[in-house]
């Protein structure tokens, strides 16, 4: 039976004394297997490829049943999502049986009813290739071959095949002449034409000609004898002896025992456990038994039920050439999925939200299993596996691959300064612990002691570093993630207050780092270590930490003090140059920026329009300073960050229980178009403000009477480049009111927050500047400009391209008698058709008349 975690005291039972005793002494082997947890293996599978715009891409691996094996029949189910193939869908298809060999050629084609190759030595030849459409919610389609028509092996030769289909998957069911569990190499082949296009090789080289095909789906599958099953390991050195229990074994406490490997492991092969069944150690210390996950557990039923066996190839990759954004071109998006929408599916669909917004990155809050269903996340306690509450595994997979195939990057907010500190399986894992701490994971000294209990894991032991270690890549690898933020580092390298340094976390941040960067250096590792030095940032070969990028105290605490403040008086335009200026180690991507947070919008504080008007979030004060935030974090250098609902102008603080109010992008629907103006200048979408992203910045006037700023951000300069950003941080307007710029001539307003269009109630305040021969803020041209209240402004040479609209036929963005008179010189022509009848006539008239004015 579950064991619901508690310990149990064995006592003096003689029958329970005399159990333990038979299970330490019974003799069991140790895993053939390498991996810690519970890893499954086999002698079938069979990967997915896709084609990409250049090359193959492994997309995952999936498992073949092999119920009638015995009879040489195998049967794949391939979800239809997976290679981009719907209901209605059409596909042209070859199989073909070969070898192990690299080099082995196709035995026997289905697509030909004849002898494909007279040896391994001779490449084969496809006939043409065999069509299934997909009618219908379901469907089947039988597809005969010839018996005898190859040169040798009978588990070679395919005798038919039934392709067939339902709402989720499409099947392959090929059956051979012989039985396939007595042999051990056979490998089969199916190549699909999906979509037009397409390669005329193969991924897995083999010496094949398509014979003039195409295709952009490789199922490459092997079969052999080898026995499938369950490999368990975990590390309790402090247990006499571990016992495996689970639903392969009926919950029997002595059934399965695990074998000793000398080094405080133990481990066993399971062949008659499989993917999804649940399961517990039970640690054996000094009479006592100690039920628990297992550690290394990649899914768990929740927090306090069962670990289960989990698959990590079993979710096909649909996005397998994913370019992720520079980092001095992202846009982070912070998100915590169940007040965002509820789950990763939910999320998922969410998507084309952000897209329209223009976010290129987001950073998930943890998604770690925790306690209960409402967290935050920073209180996980299984550092393998996702929260239930949010969905499976393979959701949080679909989430990242749906991501992935819009352009968006996925970074992972994670913890190792703490576990916890309830619901926790690793606390006292095996038993053992000193001063009644957390056993072999944890410090069980003063050192166990953080803000959120006293559950600090033990930098100083080879197997946690390593468990630390393994958690990072397993993450970073297994679910094609772009990027982890470690939560609190500097509770990794020093105690609670910071006064006395812990080397061996250091080093562990050090090791972690070094390890990411051997594995793909261009994932982004943040930290949030919130003390502001350079170190954190510094290469490991200067004796940093090796962080890419860190969150930035010395910007967020300055900023929000400039913005919420009551008095115009009291804001400080050399705080707002010094935290615009300040970059880690000359470097913008060095530091992340932002204005909310969840950390910032929580503890005591709330939303920055909340803190600006306490209980009236919307009004003309909130939206005026909240943006002229947004406009700071988005024009300067580092890396911008928004937290979830910021850019609907969200009010109250966060809090796990109170999901977003997504009503608010009808309400603020021109506050959301702010933003969304914002982050297209910053990722230069109008090709003419590339200068924003660009690692250099001049903050050249600054008027601390009037409360005016403005600074020069640019790349290498030039037309399309350089950018001027002007703000304005008190009630009051400035009007024609002089400032430098780097270049003569005309400057054109490409983005003004106080644009009528973004709400009803700001002034439309605002204009093009022209530069003249003037020096000025030390720079040799000058202007003047008009810079309504509490907004901020930015000009380019290059002006934001014209919306134009069917009717507008010169192209001017304005429809007027220009665009009539050009329609009537092609009247009676298909020139000027704006109606779609085929030719310019009255109607089309009617439609430009009816259009009069600047194009919506």
């Amino acid at each position: 039976m579950r064991s619901n975690g508690n310990n149990w005291m064995i006592g003096t039972s003689m029958f329970l004394t005399f159990a333990v005793a038979i299970a330490e002494d019974r003799v069991v082997d140790p895993s053939a297997h390498a991996g810690m947890g519970a890893v499954p293996y086999g002698g079938a599978g069979c990967q997915v490829w896709l084609q990409g715009e250049s090359a193959w891409a492994n997309s995952g691996t999936i498992h073949p049943d092999l119920t009638n094996a015995s009879s040489g029949t195998v049967k794949w189910a391939v979800p239809l999502h997976s290679i981009g193939v719907q209901i209605g869908d059409t596909i042209g298809f070859d199989i073909a049986t070969s070898g192990s060999g690299l080099t082995d050629p196709g035995v026997d084609h289905l697509s030909r009813a004849d002898q494909t190759t007279d040896g391994w030595g001779t490449p084969s030849t496809s006939g043409t290739f065999l069509e299934y459409e997909l009618v219908g919610s379901s469907g089947s389609a039988a597809f005969p071959d010839t018996v005898g028509d190859v040169f040798d092996y009978v588990n070679l030769d395919i005798k038919w095949t039934v392709v067939s289909h339902d709402a989720l998957n499409l099947y392959f069911t090929v059956n051979v002449d012989d039985d396939l569990t007595v042999t051990d190499w056979t490998n089969f082949m199916f190549f699909l034409n999906t979509k037009d296009g397409g390669t005329a090789d193969n991924p897995w080289g083999r010496p094949i000609d398509l014979g003039g095909e195409l295709v952009d789906v490789f199922l490459g599958s092997w079969v052999n004898n080898a026995e499938s099953g369950v490999s368990f390991r975990t590390w309790a050195p402090n247990a006499s002896s571990v016992a495996l229990v689970g639903d392969f074994n009926n919950w029997s406490m002595w059934s399965t025992m695990l074998a000793s490997e000398g080094d405080g492991k133990w481990s066993t092969d399971v062949s008659y456990a499989s993917i999804g069944d649940e399961y517990q150690y039970v640690m054996i210390n000094n009479g006592v038994q100690y039920w628990r996950n297992d550690a290394h557990a990649k899914n768990v039923t929740n927090s306090i039920g069962n670990s289960v066996v989990y698959d990590p190839d079993a979710y096909l990759w649909n996005t397998t050439d994913f370019t992720r954004p520079a980092w001095n071109e992202m846009v982070v998006y912070e998100m915590h999925v169940g007040t965002f929408a509820g789950g990763f599916l939910q999320a998922a669909n969410k998507l084309d939200y952000l897209v329209d917004l223009g976010i290129n990155a987001i950073e998930l809050m943890p998604v770690w299993e925790f306690a209960g269903d409402l967290s935050w996340g920073y209180n996980a306690a299984h550092p393998f596996a996702v929260e239930s509450s949010y969905g499976s595994p393979n959701d949080l997979k679909r989430f990242i691959d749906e991501a992935h195939e819009r352009g968006i990057a996925v970074l992972l907010d994670v913890i190792y300064n703490h576990w916890g500190p309830t619901d926790m399986d690793l606390w006292q894992y095996d038993g053992w612990s000193e001063n009644g701490l957390g056993g072999i994971y944890f410090y069980n000294d003063w050192r166990a002691e953080t803000p959120w209990g006293d559950t600090r894991p033990n930098y100083s032991v080879d197997e946690v570093r390593t468990y630390i270690r393994d958690s990072v890549l397993y993450w970073l690898e297994d679910y094609r993630l772009d990027g982890l933020r470690i939560d609190g580092t500097k509770w990794i390298r020093a105690t609670d207050d910071g006064g006395t340094e812990i080397p061996e976390g250091w080093t562990l941040l050090q090791w972690i780092n070094d390890e990411v960067d051997a594995h793909d250096s261009g994932k982004a590792i943040i930290c949030e270590d919130l003390a502001g030095t350079d170190w954190m940032t510094k290469t490991t070969g200067e004796g940093g930490a090796g962080f890419d990028s860190q969150w930035d105290v010395y910007w967020i605490h300055p900023i929000r003090g400039v913005i919420e403040t009551v008095n115009d008086s009291d804001r400080s335009m050399w705080t707002v140059r010094d935290s615009v200026m300040a970059v880690y180690n000359g470097d913008q991507t060095d530091r992340v920026i932002y204005t909310e947070s969840h950390d910032e919008v929580a503890n005591g504080r709330s939303r920055v329009p909340e803190e600006i008007a306490p209980g009236d979030a919307g009004n003309w004060f909130a939206r005026k300073r909240s943006t002229l935030g947004a406009g700071l974090v988005l024009t300067s250098a580092g890396i911008p960050m928004l937290f979830q609902g910021q850019e609907f102008l969200e009010d109250g603080f966060f809090h796990d229980d109170d999901p977003l109010d997504w009503s608010k992008v009808t309400t603020y629907s021109g506050i959301l178009q702010l933003y969304t103006d914002l982050i297209a200048l910053r990722l230069n979408k109008n090709a003419n403000s590339a200068g924003l992203a660009g690692g250099s910045t001049n903050v050249h006037h600054l008027n601390d009477t009037a409360k005016v700023l403005a600074y020069h951000r640019w790349e290498s300069g030039g037309n399309g480049d350089d950018v001027v950003v002007a703000m304005n941080f008190t009630v009051d307007p400035r009007q024609s009111y002089r400032i430098g710029f780097p270049h003569e001539g005309e400057w054109y307003l490409i983005f003004n927050s106080d644009d009528v269009d973004y709400s009803s109630d700001f002034g439309n305040m605002g204009h093009d500047v022209s530069a003249t021969n003037f020096s000025y803020d030390g720079l040799p041209y000058s202007g003047l400009l008009d810079i309504a209240p509490y907004s901020v402004q930015i000009f380019s040479q290059v002006p934001n391209p014209v919306e134009t609209c069917l009717e507008d036929i010169t192209g001017d963005g304005i429809v007027s008698v220009d665009d009539l008179l050009t329609m009537i010189s092609g009247w009676g022509t298909p020139d000027w058709d704006i109606t779609g009848d085929g030719t310019t006539d009255v109607s089309d008239i009617l439609a430009i008349i009816g259009a009069f004015g600047p194009c919506p």
